[in-house]
This record gives structure tokens, sequence and C-alpha cells, in this order.
């Protein structure tokens, strides 16, 4: 349901919440570029800022603009111009990683296929 962008650019502000130590970031494979695409993109929606005192790593050189649980899924995918993937059932492995958020998540999936199914292409 969540892309693969989606789900790093999750990991990225969790570890730069967590002081920019690499935890979640450190379980993915992210290509530097697409990391730094992640951080201006971020920027720009001023949900992290760069700290005025040098760090000794890139996600440790930045801070969230506001607390971490006022951050919600809508202001990610908005920074992102990313969108909710709906063309397959919610995984069991979603639920296991994002627990209660996933069982949201699943709800707004199952819902979007439904209504999606009843849009006939004689509609369109």
């Amino acid at each position: 349901m969540l892309t693969q962008l989606t789900q790093t650019a999750i990991a990225v502000l969790y570890d730069i919440y967590a002081g920019g130590i690499p935890y979640r970031t450190a379980q993915l494979t992210i290509a530097p570029q697409d990391l730094i695409d992640i951080l201006t993109k971020f920027e720009r929606a001023d949900l992290i800022h760069r700290k005025g005192v040098p760090s000794s790593g890139l996600l440790s050189s930045y801070e969230l603009t506001r607390d971490y649980k006022d951050i919600s899924l809508l202001n990610i995918l908005e920074a992102l111009d990313e969108h909710l993937n709906c063309n397959q059932p919610t995984k069991e492995k979603m639920y296991l990683q994002y627990r209660a958020a996933a069982h949201r998540l699943g709800v707004i999936n199952q819902m979007t296929r439904l209504y999606l199914s009843e849009i006939k292409l004689i509609d369109l």
C-alpha cells in the first residue's frame, strides 16, 4: 500500500527524529541521490531543516520542524508528491511493520479497492 519511496521517507524522518542515528534507514538500501532528493523535498515542505551546527552524519545534520507526533502521512505524501498504492490487497508484512497505522491503512485500501471496483469502464 505504501510505495517504497514513502516507506524510505518514513524511515528517514524516524532516524532524524532519533537524532540522526541510522536505525531504520540502515535496514534499507538507499542510493545517496535518492536520500538527498527525499531530504530536499522534506526541506521544501518545511518538515525538516538543517541544524545550525556541523554534524558528523547526513541525517544528524537535520532536525524536524515540528513534533514527530504531529507529522502525518498526508504531510509525507504531499511533500514527496506520492500516492497510496491500492492496486493489491494489504499484505501482512505491512501490519507487522506499521502496527496501529496499518489497520487504518488497511481499511483505506479495502474501501478504495471496493469503490474502484464499482467504477466500470462504461462510466468513464
